[in-house]
């Protein structure tokens, strides 16, 4: 996420974290890049960067963003579509981000979003109910997402709410984005964590 981007990147003497925070909801940041969203969350790419100590919080998120949109050009469904339709993947793609530990399992995980959005049934994930509770309400990682939780009144909760959140909830990789981009068709509408070490789930068609 944006807040963990900072703390990395002041931890290593790079940028001062709020200046950088500040800087990700820039609107002339936002309208440069033409990204219709409040912030740049889910346009930061993941990955290895080699910067100066002490830079400015504008040139470090360039480079990241720069990069975000030099990557998404290998996915051939990401090219040619509208700012609009490339922020929806991101935000798909994003909670994909969070919810897959193996690989494989990333383009089904798209597919059960992707099904559910399209029967306009709510997404119910707990990565963005985590998403509130650690971005947006500022509180450390809960342990387990309670019944409480999954009721709070929030655009980001996916388990209130049907359709996609407002932003993304995490800033993608190639394999969410790829996934989110062009998922498989499939019957799965419900995955649940099998192995919680292992990190593989259960798809199933009903509930």
């Amino acid at each position: 996420t944006i807040s963990k981007v900072a703390d990395i990147l002041q931890k290593n003497e790079v940028t001062n974290a709020q200046d950088f925070i500040n800087q990700c909801k820039n609107p002339q940041i936002l309208s440069f890049y033409n990204i219709p969203s409040k912030n740049l969350e889910g346009y930061l790419f993941p990955d290895t960067y080699y910067f100066d100590y002490e830079m400015d919080a504008k040139k470090v998120i360039q480079t990241m963003v720069d990069n975000f949109y030099s990557k998404i050009i290998t996915i051939p469904e990401l090219i040619n579509i509208s700012p609009e339709e490339l922020h929806k993947k991101v935000v798909l793609a994003s909670i994909v981000e969070r919810e897959y530990r193996i690989a494989s399992e990333a383009p089904l995980i798209a597919s059960v979003f992707t099904n559910r959005l399209k029967r306009n049934i709510g997404l119910y994930s707990c990565a963005t109910v985590e998403y509130i509770i650690t971005e947006i309400q500022g509180l450390p990682h809960p342990e387990v997402i309670t019944y409480e939780d999954l009721k709070i009144d929030n655009p980001y909760n996916t388990y209130k709410w049907a359709g996609l959140p407002p932003g993304a909830i995490s800033n993608p990789g190639i394999i969410a984005l790829s996934s989110a981009a062009n998922p498989p068709k499939t019957q799965y509408y419900f995955f649940r964590l099998q192995d919680a070490q292992k990190g593989n789930h259960v798809f199933t068609k009903d509930f």
